[in-house]
């Protein structure tokens, strides 16, 4: 089970590549929006996502993502048809901003929540119920680099912590409970394109590689977002 519990809370984790921060593309006093959908896949599973969220003063990001996963076979026992639908929430914090200040790096903390629930015609017969909850923190630092009239790229490394319990029980009140820790580094790589002056596409492609004990996963994920700003950038 051990194992079963990084295979699965890993690519939440790592699916935290495609859904990209608003703040990170407005600068400090700028409130917006933000939409993203997302690919992501690793040797185990993939799935898509879909993120909203809200940038305060292009300082403070609230999103909220809903993703649906599908596992590859004989990845938890004989269970053929594994399949996840996950609901995660997220805080992030912007400690410096490049675009904002003389720093020549941008730098963000953050901490988040998922609920998975998963799912599979195997469960059916037997009454098994099975859920994971996560808690989520890291840090990320990126770097605006210019590539032609209103596009520059945003490359990022980020470092986080992944914490999860995975839980399985029937109609008989039986429960197995499982937690487990992973470190997950990420890399990516985002195109910004300004649309107009409070509008950005935003492609990011992204690559994340979660270290556990039992098993190393590779991740890869592309997105495709729309930021818009509300406000004017402080002057």
């Amino acid at each position: 089970m051990k194992r079963s519990l990084r295979v699965f809370f890993a690519i939440f984790f790592l699916a935290a590549l495609a859904a990209y921060p608003q703040s990170s593309f407005l600068k400090t006093g700028q409130s917006g929006l933000g939409i993203s959908g997302a690919f992501i896949k690793n040797t185990d599973a993939s799935g898509f996502s879909g993120t909203a969220g809200a940038a305060l003063s292009g300082i403070f990001d609230l999103s909220l993502s809903v993703g649906r996963v599908s596992y590859d076979p004989g990845v938890f026992g004989e269970v053929v048809d594994l399949r996840a639908t996950s609901i995660a929430t997220e805080i992030r914090a912007f400690v410096v901003k490049q675009n904002s200040s003389a720093a020549p790096v941008t730098v963000s903390i953050s901490v988040g929540y998922a609920n998975d629930k998963f799912s599979s015609p195997d469960f059916i017969p037997t009454g098994t119920i099975m859920r994971a909850q996560s808690l989520l923190f890291g840090g990320t630092v990126s770097r605006d680099v210019p590539v032609f009239d209103k596009a520059y790229i945003q490359p990022f490394f980020g470092l986080g912590y992944t914490n999860t319990t995975l839980k399985l029980s029937d109609p008989s009140g039986l429960t197995l409970t499982a937690t487990d820790g992973v470190v997950g580094l990420n890399i990516g790589v985002p195109l910004v394109y300004g649309l107009s002056d409070r509008a950005l596409v935003v492609f990011q492609p992204g690559l994340g590689h979660g270290l556990a004990k039992g098993k190393d996963i590779t991740t890869f994920s592309v997105s495709l977002g729309l930021v818009i700003a509300l406000t004017k950038p402080r002057s």
